[in-house]
């Protein structure tokens, strides 16, 4: 296994000890680990349904589990689509950080994670975990895929 991608998903240290062949990525170019994250703005982890209490995560910017702050800079771009399925690359899109087990994002445009999904309330930004790191994710998969061959 190169690495399995579970933004949105959530992992605590009860599941990992369940399962202790599974353990989380802690560097961009480990394989053989998981991914996973919850997005959200600052103290919204209370309220995010798919956010277990004792979540751990990855932070999708420095691919480290630690809780630094990384920047905007670090995001190499959010990818958002139209009614047209037309994509649009939004570069430095938002920073992250792991606070209590979510990743805290503060999005340069909120009308663009802004969604009327009764399901997930103001300011979980569950539907867009993918789409706030796209780039970022894309260039981490071809590392983690060199590093799976040896290159």
């Amino acid at each position: 296994m190169i690495a399995t991608l579970l933004p949105g998903w959530s992992l605590t240290p009860e599941d990992l000890a369940t399962h202790p062949l599974i353990h989380l990525c802690e560097d961009a170019k480990q394989t053989g680990c998981i991914i996973s994250y919850n997005t959200m703005a600052k103290g919204r982890q209370s309220v995010a349904p798919t956010l277990k209490k004792g979540a751990l995560a990855v932070n999708p910017l420095s691919w480290t589990t630690d809780g630094a702050f990384i920047p905007a800079t670090k995001n190499l771009g959010a990818v958002f689509f139209d009614n047209t399925d037309t994509p649009t690359t939004y570069p430095h899109f938002t920073s992250a950080q792991i606070v209590d087990g979510g990743v805290i994002v503060i999005p340069e445009n909120i009308d663009l994670v802004t969604t009327s999904n009764k399901g997930f309330p103001k300011s979980v930004y569950h539907p867009f975990d993918y789409s706030l790191f796209y780039e970022n994710i894309k260039v981490n998969i071809t590392e983690r895929i060199n590093a799976f061959k040896g290159e």
